[in-house]
């Protein structure tokens, strides 16, 4: 009986010990949560420097085309921006001078053996070196002061959606930023965790075939425009859309009497979607079912692509700049859902646009919107985990930048009241 009892005893103080490692786990669990919630004036997880890095990527997504054999529609390329601000207690600083800021694509050093662009890069009329993008910028480097001084900035970065060593397709490719002293070299703040996403998943093989796409597109195209492109092709001649069509990504003019490149494509195409059994339908063409381009926090809310107060359907897309309208120099504006006063600068596009609607105006004038709210398509909150790792990091908890304390000690609203949907 008293053996019983003593191991009764022991088994209950295994069951106390137990039971009171579970509660401490659980309250040191609740600290945490508690601690890294979104009500905590500064988050720890903040940069641990006086400096900090708001970086973003343009668009929310940049897309190229698996081959470059047969034509051109875009080369690979993503810009990356960057501001970096100066804590000085309860007041910010916009440095502009003085700093220098590199890039470096991690673990992505070369894309010239991920596709086969720089095979024909000549005869499309970009005389560049493997791994160098058509503005001159590669895989690392340093980013260049913005014209209007207000950011940094590398344009058209060659980065595919491969990592070295790999075949998995990875569209949220992530770039680290250094930033130094322009004058000793001494390291200011560096981030690692910005993406920079891609895809190659451009895709015409649902009507085209899939075998043999691209031809089957060249023989479609003469055939309905008179062209001889498959005959050019075959004596050595490769033609980009650019050529012939007005397409205001590569700064092309196009030739007279031609439809701008996006004007032909989506009004040609615009009453064929019904083969398409892909959802959201410009999942078809655009990147895609894999990349998940459209991912912001609109696309959380249920706003689609071809919602009229965005881009609209194909026919819309085409018949609009028809009347005049040139594609990404006038594209959907914030002020369409939320209206002027929080709508893009004049004569600007979003991504263009710079904070200007705070009461105090010390505010207004230098802070980009996607710096505070990320490119579009993937604004903040991001569908995508990648996404948020910046907002993470500067707030604690994923989010558009709602924080004065992000950048200064002092308080206050960003915006003075809550955009309506």
């Amino acid at each position: 009986m008293i053996n019983k009892l003593h191991v009764f005893i022991i088994k209950g103080k295994h069951i106390i010990l137990a039971f009171a490692c579970c509660f401490i786990s659980l309250m040191i669990i609740c600290f945490f949560i508690n601690y890294y919630s979104k009500d905590n004036s500064v988050s720890a997880l903040q940069q641990n420097s006086k400096y900090v890095i708001l970086a973003v990527n343009d668009t929310g997504m940049h897309c190229y085309q698996p081959d470059y054999s047969k034509f051109l529609i875009l080369p690979p390329g993503n810009n990356l921006k960057s501001q970096v601000f100066l804590n000085e207690g309860k007041e910010a600083k916009l440095i502009n001078s003085g700093i220098e800021i590199s890039y470096q694509i991690v673990n992505n050093t070369t894309s010239a053996n991920k596709i086969n662009f720089w095979e024909y890069s000549k005869d499309y009329g970009y005389n560049i070196a493997p791994d160098v993008g058509i503005t001159g910028n590669s895989l690392s480097g340093k980013m260049k002061l913005s014209k209007d001084g207000m950011f940094y900035e590398a344009a058209a970065i060659p980065v595919t959606p491969f990592n070295d060593g790999s075949t998995e397709l990875n569209p949220y490719q992530l770039a680290a930023i250094r930033v130094t002293d322009s004058k000793t070299g001494k390291e200011l703040v560096r981030l690692d965790n910005i993406v920079v996403p891609v895809s190659n998943e451009m895709n015409c093989s649902k009507c085209h075939g899939a075998s043999g796409t691209d031809i089957n597109i060249l023989k479609a195209h003469d055939e309905l425009s008179k062209t001889q492109l498959v005959d050019e092709l075959s004596k050595g001649k490769r033609h980009k859309c650019a050529d012939c069509h007005q397409d205001n990504i590569l700064d092309s003019a196009g030739k007279p009497g031609i439809p701008p490149l996006s004007q032909a494509i989506h009004g040609f195409h615009a009453n064929k979607m019904v083969q398409s059994d892909i959802k959201p339908e410009c999942y078809t063409c655009h990147p895609g079912p894999v990349s998940k381009c459209y991912r912001g926090v609109m696309f959380a809310e249920g706003v689609s692509c071809v919602n009229s107060k965005c881009h609209g359907d194909m026919e819309k897309i085409a018949a609009t700049q028809a009347e005049g309208r040139q594609a990404w120099l006038q594209e959907p504006d914030c002020s369409s859902c939320h209206g002027e006063k929080y709508g893009v600068n004049a004569g600007r596009l979003y991504r263009n646009s710079y904070l200007v609607n705070n009461t105090n105006a010390e505010m207004n004038g230098f802070i980009l919107c996607e710096s505070c709210h990320n490119g579009p398509h993937a604004e903040w909150k991001s569908a995508n985990l990648k996404d948020n790792l910046l907002p993470i990091k500067l707030l604690g908890y994923p989010n558009f930048i709602d924080k004065c304390t992000v950048c200064h000690e002092g308080t206050g609203k960003i915006h003075q009241t809550v955009p309506k949907k």
